[in-house]
């Protein structure tokens, strides 16, 4: 059974219950391979076809023709994945934090575009999260980023919120707004049973932040840092 599905602007999406050869000897893999008995190639199988959403549709169109995933629109805001491209405003936006104590500041350039294509593989690509970007809905302008990231926790592999926002747009309630529709997004989408914010222990306002976010503190002063954590 193979299917077709428009997905705008020239791009399309195959689901088919096989890998089937085409008329011109040629073998075309799904993008969405269908059912338990499927046993090709694709990069994403389902058992139903009741299993393919709009959002798993949108995931797989963004990973087939390279284009950033839209998580999610805030109320006024719309956060995305990152882009090579977008790295010359991300350098505006840790540029207006260059005198904030909690902000490590991006690799040159080269290193940076580097370091970002790694990212995009292995982070969006292999685990479905990441630090995303967010934009303003009415300008396009690039406001925070913010999102999901693996740490290392009393030796186990956890997930942790970060986020930082352009200094402009501080006190504008951006990263509540934003924050609190990604641990949705975390409990809802991803799956996950806990999240964990650590932050130093100095930086008053994350620790406000993940206070009103529901996180308790789960331990105090680790090397100057505060972990807090949330049951999702």
């Amino acid at each position: 059974m193979r299917k077709c599905i428009d997905m705008g602007e020239g791009r399309k999406i195959i689901i088919n219950d096989k890998d089937m050869l085409k008329p011109d000897g040629t073998l075309e893999i799904p993008d969405i391979g269908l059912g338990e008995a499927y046993l090709g190639k694709a990069s994403y199988v389902v058992y139903d076809e009741e299993d393919i959403d709009d959002d798993l549709l949108k995931l797989v169109c963004a990973r087939k023709y390279n284009e950033p995933l839209v998580i999610a629109r805030t109320e006024r805001f719309i956060i995305r994945e990152m882009t090579v491209g977008d790295l010359p405003h991300l350098y505006e936006l840790y540029q207006t934090l260059s005198d904030c104590p909690y902000v490590e500041p991006l690799y040159e350039y080269e290193d940076e575009k580097a370091f970002t294509i790694k990212y995009i593989e292995n982070m969006y690509g292999f685990f479905g999260y990441g630090l995303w970007l967010v934009f303003d809905k009415k300008t396009g302008e690039l406001v925070a980023r913010a999102g999901i990231e693996n740490r290392s926790i009393d030796g186990q592999n956890f997930q942790e919120l970060g986020y930082l926002v352009k200094k402009s747009w501080q006190g504008k309630r951006v990263a509540w707004e934003v924050m609190n529709h990604i641990v949705n997004i975390a409990k809802d989408r991803l799956g996950l049973e806990e999240l964990y914010i650590c932050t130093v222990k100095t930086n008053i306002p994350s620790i406000q932040l993940a206070l009103k976010l529901g996180f308790t503190l789960y331990a105090g002063d680790t090397d100057g840092m505060n972990i807090y954590r949330k049951v999702l």
